[in-house]
């Protein structure tokens, strides 16, 4: 049989308070709707939107490239060049949506 290492003790901080904290209101939030939760009961939202917005770069032009974000965020108001994918622009310009 293998016997246990033993660890050097490490202090309890804030951290842990917090995290043992969620750790018992989610078993709260468990036992209450018997099991059947979502991510929604706690405020995410996991529903994602695809957006095609443009702008224009002053180095290489128009470019059009879309943005995914969670469903009721803003789309930004700049976008990077999308000459940036190759490392080449690190231009920002503001965008309008297009789809």
């Amino acid at each position: 049989m293998q016997a246990l290492r033993s660890r050097a003790a490490r202090e309890w901080t804030e951290d842990d308070d917090a995290l043992l904290g969620a750790i018992l209101a989610l078993r709260d939030a468990w036992r209450d709707r018997e099991g059947k939760l979502t991510l929604r009961d706690f405020g995410i939202e996991t529903r994602c939107v695809t957006y095609v917005i443009s702008g224009l770069c002053p180095k290489h032009g128009q470019f059009v490239t879309e943005w995914t974000g969670r469903h009721g965020e803003s789309v930004p108001l700049e976008g990077r060049c999308s000459a940036a994918e190759q490392g080449r622009c690190v231009e920002m310009s503001p965008v309008f949506v297009l789809v």
